[in-house]
C-alpha cells in the first residue's frame, strides 16, 4: 500500500514538475533540497538519511527487554546492554516525551520513563503519576544476580522511597 501510494505521490510530482516547464537540472536540485535522494550517488555520504526518530529507537529497544536491570547485574562488572540504552534514553529524550512515555504498553518503558524523569529533575504529570501507582502489571527485574518478578506500582514506590 506505501509503495503504490509513493508511486502515485511521485506520478503527481513528475506532472507538477513537467507543467512547470523545469529542466531536468532543476528537478535533481528539487530532489535534494527535498531530501529525497542523496546530492550525489557517486560519493558515499557520512550519515545516511534518518528515515525514523532515535527517541523511537531507543524506545523500541527498551521495550524489548524482558527485565528491568540496573547497571551491574554480575559480578564481572559490565554494564548491562539495557542500562546502556537507558542512559541514552536519558539524555536523548525531553520532559515532555518522558511524560507522555509514561503511559506506553510496555511496562519497562515505563519504569525506565519514571527513573529518567527522576534523574534528570524534571516535572512529572501528577495524573500519570498516579496511573503509575495503581497499575499492577507485572514487571521482571534483577536484584543482584537474581530474577525477580514485581509490580509496576512496587517498582515506582520502590523508586520514591530511595529518593527519601
Amino acid at each position: 500500500m506505501k509503495f503504490r501510494m509513493l508511486s502515485l505521490l511521485s506520478i503527481i510530482i513528475t506532472l507538477g514538475i513537467k507543467s512547470m516547464g523545469i529542466s531536468a537540472e532543476e528537478y535533481h536540485e528539487f530532489r535534494v533540497m527535498v531530501n529525497a535522494i542523496p546530492p550525489s550517488p557517486y560519493v558515499p555520504t557520512l550519515m545516511p538519511i534518518a528515515m525514523e526518530n532515535r527517541l523511537d529507537s531507543i524506545v523500541f529497544q527498551l521495550s524489548q527487554a524482558t527485565a528491568v536491570k540496573e547497571m551491574f547485574i554480575e559480578v564481572n562488572d559490565s554494564v548491562t546492554p539495557e542500562f546502556a540504552i537507558y542512559r541514552e534514553f536519558q539524555t536523548v529524550a525531553t520532559e515532555d516525551e518522558l511524560n507522555k512515555l509514561l503511559t506506553h504498553s510496555s511496562p519497562i518503558v515505563k519504569i525506565y520513563s519514571y527513573r529518567a524523569l527522576i534523574s534528570n529533575n524534571m516535572n512529572l504529570n501528577c495524573d500519570y503519576e498516579l496511573s503509575l501507582l495503581e497499575d499492577t502489571t507485572c514487571v521482571d527485574f534483577y536484584a543482584g544476580n537474581e530474577l525477580m518478578n514485581s509490580t509496576v506500582k512496587e517498582m515506582v514506590q520502590q523508586d520514591i522511597f530511595s529518593l527519601q
